[in-house]
């Protein structure tokens, strides 16, 4: 495959999240119970819910805003929760956990993987649904220097697989969709989506999961240099 671009998705494809991080009120319960605040998981899950379905699609208009974005979404959910006395110490708690970046880690391939596809001369790119942490991450865990370009689904206003995401960051590379692969671990949103642009497509399948339908498919990201 003759690739002069290669794409990767982020979470799940070059680092994933303790499991604290896999669903959004998970760290609100565990710092509700260190500042001793009594409520119950049940009662954290359903406003998270309730939070989420009513902020989360606004999330797009806050670009490079995020902070006051989470500050508004969350003083709501803490107000519908009841809490008074302790409002500002919970905001700040469940901040500490979402912004503790050493909570999510590097598969053991990744760096090697991405320092041999940089030395063959491949614009390296992201393409993920992420907000503006996801610049942050890549920095605290030393891999923004592999990136020629950052795409994330909060700055373009669409996630994938929208096609507007991955054009967007094929118009930023400069490099036509058939010279271009993106790897991932989502069928529907890294794959198809990937496939639906016209790009080359790798499913990420760490799971050893059955595909939905004959495809290109790695175990590892050491099965993509093979490929590249």
């Amino acid at each position: 495959m003759a690739a002069r671009a290669v794409f990767f998705d982020f979470g799940g494809t070059l680092a994933r999240g303790e499991e604290l991080l896999h669903e959004p009120w998970r760290p609100w319960v565990r710092a509700a119970r260190n500042l001793g605040i009594d409520l119950g998981e049940a009662e954290i899950r359903r406003v998270n819910a309730e939070a989420d379905a009513l902020y989360l699609g606004e999330i797009y208009r806050y670009h490079g805003r995020t902070e006051e974005f989470w500050k508004l979404r969350d003083m709501w959910a803490i107000d519908r929760l009841g809490v008074t006395s302790q409002r500002q110490e919970l905001f700040d708690a469940v901040q500490a956990i979402f912004n503790d970046y050493s909570l999510i880690h590097v598969y053991p391939e990744t760096v090697g993987v991405l320092r041999e596809a940089k030395s063959r001369g491949h614009h390296l790119g992201v393409i993920s649904n992420f907000n503006d942490t996801l610049l942050k991450v890549l920095r605290f865990h030393g891999l923004d220097a592999f990136f020629d370009s950052v795409t994330y689904s909060q700055a373009v206003g669409v996630p994938k697989p929208d096609p507007k995401i991955f054009e967007t960051a094929l118009s930023e590379a400069g490099i036509p969709a058939d010279r271009s692969l993106h790897v991932g671990d989502s069928w529907e949103c890294d794959y198809l989506g990937a496939i639906g642009c016209g790009m080359h497509a790798v499913w990420l399948n760490r799971g050893r999961d059955a595909p939905p339908s004959p495809c290109r498919e790695i175990r590892d990201l050491t099965g993509l240099l093979p490929l590249i």
